[in-house]
């Protein structure tokens, strides 16, 4: 991987109260959201969907904490914590599940380790893909 190329460390992405975005959002450290998402959102580390916040669309990251509303798959390889504001609308994979009383999940949950490995497998796999394409930067 060049220098150009080279993840950057930093705070992640916050997507603030008052955003409302379409389309994937992805990144490979931390994702704080406030707002609304409409469209897939992927981390690398952790994701938090905060208490008014809304995403639909899948959700995917090691770990997940759920206190606003989740519209669509959940995969989280390590854990997912549904808060007690919660409302949770589609399937969830995961090791590790947290449902804290007053929490609203609907859908189906799988917590097999083979199953959260193998999604986490196909995502490595796409993630390698997109590195092997051409990556074109304007300057």
């Amino acid at each position: 991987m060049s220098e150009k190329n080279k993840p950057l460390p930093g705070p992640g992405t916050i997507v603030g109260a008052n955003v409302k975005l379409t389309g994937a959002l992805k990144d490979i450290n931390d994702i704080t959201v406030h707002g609304q998402i409409d469209g897939e959102v992927t981390s690398d580390k952790n994701i938090l969907v905060a208490e008014n916040a809304s995403i639909k669309g899948p959700v995917s990251a090691q770990t997940i904490t759920v206190a606003g509303k989740v519209n669509g798959t959940i995969n989280a390889v390590q854990k997912l914590e549904l808060l007690p504001q919660a409302k949770v609308d589609g399937s969830i994979s995961t090791r590790d599940l947290i449902i804290r009383s007053g929490a609203i999940f609907n859908g189906k949950c799988q917590m097999s380790k083979e199953a959260v490995q193998e999604k986490a497998e196909i995502t490595s796999k796409e993630k390698i893909k997109e590195s092997q394409e051409p990556n074109y930067e304007l300057e």
